[in-house]
């Protein structure tokens, strides 16, 4: 039987805020539910009550950090929705470098945790917080790379945009963990950002133009040295 999610309260959110720094910090195994009650000063009761499980309370710190960057640095960077889409994507990177650089990163500590030791609880909760985000995205790229781009054009430059992006993500927390200097600072961020965009945006224009080449028809394809 599904637990019944519980009105919040102040008791719930101590629970939420030790869990999220528990399992960022120590991954799903290596945190107890006593463990958490000691640092939340609450008791095992209250878990009970307001979460039903350790797995319940696992999937809803990750959304709880989740939910919590997510107001701080909104997906879309504040570009709104009728801005070009060059403009829109280069609002997704600032925001993501932000969360990254100047945000709570507790969300991709749980993440980096859960990824060494699977335990596939989070696999539908992320899935459902991100699924709309990565719509998103897709919908930018796919304006970006015209009308006969296919499916397959749209995920491998989805993929080409995120991989660097979360690059930066593994480094801080490797940095974090092993009380490291950050090499990527808050500072760097608008540098950073550009770089991103220029990069990711001539890589786009790119494989539109090859796109746009391979579907002009064989009697219409530009000759040397003619208009």
């Amino acid at each position: 039987m599904a637990h019944t999610q519980r009105q919040p309260g102040p008791t719930r959110e101590r629970i939420l805020d030790a869990a999220c720094r528990l399992f960022a910090e120590r991954g799903f195994r290596g945190t107890t539910v006593a463990l958490i009650c000691r640092t939340a000063k609450v008791n095992i009761a209250a878990v009970n009550y307001y979460f039903g499980s350790k797995e319940n309370l696992y999937q809803q710190a990750w959304r709880h950090a989740h939910d919590r960057v997510q107001q701080q640095f909104p997906h879309d960077g504040g570009v709104g929705a009728d801005r070009p889409a060059e403009e829109r994507l280069r609002g997704r990177i600032r925001a993501f470098l932000h969360r990254a650089l100047a945000g709570d990163t507790v969300e991709f500590g749980i993440m980096r945790n859960e990824m060494a030791n699977p335990t596939g609880l989070l696999r539908q909760v992320i899935d459902d917080a991100i699924r709309p985000i990565r719509h998103a995205t897709q919908a930018i790229l796919r304006e970006l790379l015209g009308p006969n781009a296919g499916e397959l054009d749209v995920e491998l430059c989805e993929h080409y945009l995120i991989a660097p992006l979360m690059q930066v993500i593994h480094r801080r927390q490797v940095e974090k963990h092993h009380d490291l200097a950050p090499v990527f600072r808050e500072e760097m961020l608008d540098t950073m950002a550009e770089h991103f965009a220029v990069f990711a945006l001539a890589g786009i224009r790119e494989t539109r133009s090859r796109i746009e080449g391979a579907e002009r028809p064989a009697g219409r394809k530009k000759q040397r040295g003619r208009p």
